[in-house]
């Protein structure tokens, strides 16, 4: 019996809304900096993984190393970091679909991701006591597909592998991961087409998740029948 229903964050419960209003609003910031968000982003990439991960502790280390690779100290950060979080929106259908599920199982996030930052978007929307754990990389210090995360989150609603389900977008890095550590998987593959995700289905071909689905309205009969 299904008893802990638990979803990624990026591109599954939430949605990107960076566009390029975003990246001017960056630019603009960069400008004066002698830097431009293509050259920034790569760098401002590999630091979040770190910070995801735990190897950066703070944003305050964070923006110090960033700074000092970059040799421009003064670039803020903190607004970049602002305007990247605050692009994360949550669609009233997914809040809708989580109480529902909430009514018969746990329901949890499992993030590769800032804590802090995604408990930061959780308050905007006021529905971060909607969750009954919120399991994020940099808490825990490991990255999906690396089952510590996975195990972590088992053990923050204390159910079995067999009783629960984890929602992904992402095949290679959550899904697979999950599998291996017994869980039940909901592939959400929203249709989108770029090499990334044809390399996704062909993953998925291989790997077969327990159910496929296109929106995350599809969820709540699929579980019901698991």
């Amino acid at each position: 019996m299904i008893k802990a229903i638990f979803f990624d964050w990026a591109d599954t419960f939430t949605r990107s809304d960076f566009g390029d209003n975003h990246k001017e609003e960056i630019n603009n910031l960069l400008k004066s900096h002698g830097l431009t968000w293509d050259i920034f982003y790569p760098y401002w990439k590999n630091f979040y993984w770190l910070r995801s991960k735990s190897d950066i502790k703070n944003d305050k280390e964070m923006f110090v190393q960033l700074g000092k690779v970059l040799q421009k100290e003064s670039v803020p950060f903190e607004k970049i970091r602002d305007i990247l979080i605050d692009s994360h929106i949550i669609p009233d259908e997914h809040i809708e679909i989580m109480k529902e599920l909430k009514k018969d199982y746990k329901v949890g996030i499992i993030s590769n991701n800032v804590q802090e930052w995604v408990k930061r978007v959780l308050v905007n929307y006021k529905i971060e006591s909607l969750f009954d754990t919120i399991i994020v990389s940099s808490k825990v210090g490991a990255r999906k597909p690396d089952a510590r995360i996975f195990y972590a989150a088992l053990n923050a609603l204390s159910v079995e592998p067999e009783e629960t389900v984890f929602i992904s977008d992402e095949v290679a890095d959550d899904l697979v991961g999950a599998k291996g550590c017994g869980m039940r998987t909901i592939w959400l593959d929203t249709g989108i087409e770029n090499e990334w995700k044809r390399k996704e289905r062909e993953i998925a071909r291989i790997f077969l998740p327990d159910a496929i689905i296109k929106n995350l309205k599809e969820v709540i009969p699929i579980i019901k029948n698991m």
